[in-house]
C-alpha cells in the first residue's frame, strides 16, 4: 500500500504534464485527402506543435485543430493578396515559394521571386512577422537557385531557410543539411519536407528514429516536418504516417511522440502500409522526453533534465513495478 501511495502522485504528474508537452520543433505538412485525419495529430498526447498545408488559409478543420497553422505563399499566383490572408490569421510566421527550382512546383526564376518578395512579402516584416525563404529542392538545381535568389534579393529580410530532402540513409540526410548550413550559415533551417524513400518499412522507421534525435539536438535547425501525414497512396510509398483506415501506423505513432517506439518491434511485410508497432501499445513503455520552449529561436532539447527524469522514472518503475504510464 505504501508503494502505491508513493507512486500514484508520480503517475498523475507524468499523465498531467506529458499530455500538454509539445515539441516546439516538430510539425506536419497535412496532405491527407480526408479532413478527419487531422484528429490523429490533435490528441492530447501528440507532441506536434505546428502545421501547414502548402496554402495561404487553412480549411475549417485545420483552423480549429489547436495546432499552430503557418500560411504559405506557394508560388506567384495570389501573392498580391497574401498579406491580407496573413492578417486574417494573425500569423507571426510565413513560408514562401515551394520548390521554385522545380518545373513541376512553383517554377520561378530567382529574379522573379526576388521582385515579388520585395513587393509583397518584405512589408510583412514591419509587422513583426518572421519570413521563411524559398524552399528549394535537394536536387542539383536547388542551391544554385537559392544562391541566385539571395544575390538578386540582397535587401530581403529572411529569418530562416526551409529545405527539402528525399532519399535513403541517414548519412546522406545529415550530410545534406550540413552542406546547406555551411553554405548559408547566417540562416537557421526549417526542414519542411523530408522522408526516407526506401521500400523497406524497418529502414524507414529506423531512419525516422535517427533523424528525430538528430534534428532535436541541432541548434541551427528551428523546425522540421516529416512528409507526410497521409494514407497509403501506392505500394511503393512507405513513408506515410497513416494506415488505410486513417489511424496512425508505426511512423505516425513514433512521430506524434505518444510513446517511444522501438524498431525491433516493427514488422516488415509487403503491404501498402506499415503495421502498427507492438511497442506503441506496450503499457510499460516509457513516454518520450520533453523539450524546452523556443524563445523566438532554436534551442537544444533539454537533454540532461530529460535523461535524469527518465532515469528516475525507470528506477521507480523497477522498485515498484509500474503497470502503466499514461501520456
Amino acid at each position: 500500500m505504501l508503494s502505491t501511495i508513493f507512486l500514484l502522485p508520480l503517475l498523475l504528474l507524468v499523465s498531467f504534464t506529458g499530455a500538454h508537452t509539445k515539441n516546439p520543433k516538430r510539425g506536419i505538412g497535412f496532405a491527407s485527402s480526408v479532413p478527419g485525419d487531422i484528429i490523429n495529430a490533435n490528441q492530447t498526447n501528440s507532441v506536434i506543435s505546428w502545421q501547414y498545408n502548402w496554402a495561404t488559409l487553412p480549411p475549417d478543420y485545420l483552423a480549429t485543430s489547436n495546432i499552430a497553422y503557418i500560411p504559405m505563399q506557394w508560388g506567384s499566383v495570389g501573392v498580391d493578396s497574401f498579406s491580407s490572408s496573413v492578417k486574417i490569421l494573425g500569423s507571426n510566421t510565413i513560408l514562401a515559394f515551394n520548390e521554385p527550382d522545380n518545373i513541376d512546383e512553383a517554377n520561378m526564376l530567382p529574379e522573379e521571386a526576388a521582385s515579388l518578395w520585395m513587393q509583397f512579402l518584405e512589408p510583412l516584416k514591419s509587422q513583426g512577422i518572421r519570413l521563411g525563404g524559398p524552399a528549394v529542392t535537394a536536387a542539383g538545381s536547388g542551391r544554385p537557385w537559392l544562391t541566385s535568389f539571395l544575390s538578386a534579393c540582397s535587401n530581403c529580410t529572411i529569418d530562416f531557410l526551409p529545405v527539402h530532402w528525399y532519399g535513403t540513409g541517414f548519412e546522406g540526410f545529415a550530410a545534406y543539411l550540413g552542406d546547406v548550413h555551411n553554405a548559408f550559415p547566417k540562416y537557421p533551417l526549417w526542414v519542411t519536407e523530408y522522408a526516407e524513400t526506401s521500400n523497406n518499412d524497418t529502414e524507414v522507421l529506423n531512419f525516422m528514429n535517427q533523424t528525430l534525435t538528430f534534428l532535436d539536438g541541432l541548434d541551427w535547425v528551428e523546425r522540421y516536418a516529416w512528409f507526410g501525414f497521409f494514407r497509403p497512396s501506392s505500394p511503393d510509398v512507405h513513408y506515410g504516417m497513416l494506415r488505410d483506415d486513417g489511424g496512425l501506423n508505426a511512423l505516425g505513432e513514433l512521430y506524434l511522440g505518444a510513446k517511444t517506439v522501438h524498431t525491433e518491434n516493427a514488422t516488415s511485410a509487403p503491404t501498402t502500409t506499415l503495421n502498427t508497432v507492438n511497442g506503441a501499445d506496450n503499457p510499460t513503455q516509457l513516454p518520450a522526453t520533453t523539450w524546452a520552449p523556443l524563445n523566438g529561436s532554436a534551442q537544444r532539447a533539454s537533454g540532461s533534465c530529460a535523461h535524469l527524469w527518465l532515469l528516475g522514472l525507470t528506477f521507480v518503475s523497477g522498485l515498484f513495478g509500474v503497470a502503466s504510464v499514461t501520456w
